[in-house]
């Protein structure tokens, strides 16, 4: 390692890098010097939450990085990547990973073969690593790409007497970040249990919180994928384009510029195995007061729902809706569970003539005066 001109001095950085987590300018612009002095092509700093070894929240801030880049390492390759699944097992201190991970394997990896190698991304890594009792690891990660030489020994080095400073500072934003965390986990939980998935975005458009559902969804890789800006991403251009407008209506209606939502704040998203089409609903959330956020949260609340799964409307729910008979609640579900008039009426053994004056009876009580109209009514009803 060539020496620079400059005098290092581990306690001058360190102040300064108190002074950047204090002031919320963030650790990834502190530590550039100590880049540079690393002759490091980029840095990054990760906080990641583990909950019984499984990874649930991450954070990601880059130096030399393109947003896209931490981005797309944030939401896909940090659950595949070899250095940080090593960094939470290997504990504490300062991690060379050319020799935690080897580079010959690491040449194997997925994230090197297809998202790295194409755009000569990272290929040598010198870790500062930290753990917590509540399951927190902190890495400060220093890269070279793949034509650079790798890490030795001198750079471990001058990394000791600075690693307690970075230890404390990563402690400092892992502090910092808890209660957005703690709440995060409450919100995860209070919509655990909806069959619908849920996907709260802040203001920036950024997954703030999921709910298992719609992690299940985004795991059939069928149409529906979890994206870091703008919550879901989907291969179809013109669902993308139309679930982006969804979103940006939404956040106009929190702004004030908008009065009432748009039809463009539902969406389909086509499914690639021809099952039924995700639906997807953007509501404006301009304060919520619950799950812990005492502040309140103010972004936008998608709804997905899977047709498939979708419970109907039972006939007493549209009985006392509409003011139905028994009789014609009784068709006006079987219609919302998408059966035809004559299927109903074979298993009511009542004629298709008694089924349509029924029919009749439902539309003028909901005012639907096609068919189609009505099943569209019934559609949008839940059990």
């Amino acid at each position: 390692m060539s020496e620079p001109t400059t005098t290092f001095s581990p306690e001058s950085l360190a102040l300064d890098i108190y002074a950047a987590v204090v002031d919320g300018h963030g650790l990834a612009n502190a530590i550039a010097p100590l880049a540079k002095r690393l002759q490091a092509s980029t840095h990054a700093v990760h906080l990641m939450q583990y909950e019984h070894g499984v990874l649930r929240e991450s954070r990601c801030e880059g130096g030399g990085l393109a947003p896209d880049v931490t981005a797309r390492y944030q939401d896909h390759w940090i659950h595949r990547d070899p250095w940080a699944a090593a960094a939470a097992q290997q504990g504490e201190g300062v991690l060379n990973m050319g020799r935690v991970v080897p580079l010959s394997a690491y040449r194997r990896s997925a994230i090197w073969n297809e998202w790295k190698a194409p755009r000569d991304g990272a290929f040598h890594c010198l870790s500062a690593s930290m753990q917590t009792a509540d399951g927190m690891v902190g890495r400060i990660a220093f890269h070279r790409s793949v034509g650079a030489a790798p890490f030795d020994t001198a750079e471990e080095a001058l990394l000791g007497p600075i690693f307690p400073h970075l230890r404390r500072a990563l402690m400092m934003e892992h502090r910092l970040a808890a209660d957005g965390w703690q709440a995060a986990r409450a919100m995860r939980m209070g919509f655990s249990a909806l069959r619908q998935g849920v996907l709260l975005l802040d203001l920036q458009r950024r997954i703030i919180v999921t709910n298992p559902a719609v992690e299940a969804m985004a795991a059939q890789q069928d149409g529906l994928a979890l994206a870091t800006e703008g919550g879901l991403a989907t291969p179809h251009a013109a669902a993308r384009q139309a679930l982006a407008r969804a979103v940006g209506a939404a956040l106009a209606a929190i702004s004030g510029k908008v009065k009432m939502m748009p039809d463009a704040a539902s969406v389909a998203l086509p499914r690639p195995s021809g099952a039924p089409p995700y639906l997807v609903q953007a509501v404006p959330l301009r304060r919520l007061e619950a799950f812990g956020v005492p502040d309140g949260f103010a972004g936008v609340m998608l709804l997905v729902t899977d047709d498939r799964t979708r419970s109907r409307p039972r006939a007493p729910l549209l009985r006392q809706a509409f003011g139905l008979t028994p009789a014609e609640g009784a068709l006006a579900a079987s219609l919302g569970a998408g059966r035809t008039l004559a299927q109903h009426a074979a298993a009511r053994q009542i004629s298709v003539a008694t089924a349509r004056d029924q029919l009749a009876a439902i539309r003028r009580k909901t005012g639907c005066r096609r068919l189609a109209d009505l099943t569209a009514l019934l559609g949008r009803l839940t059990g």
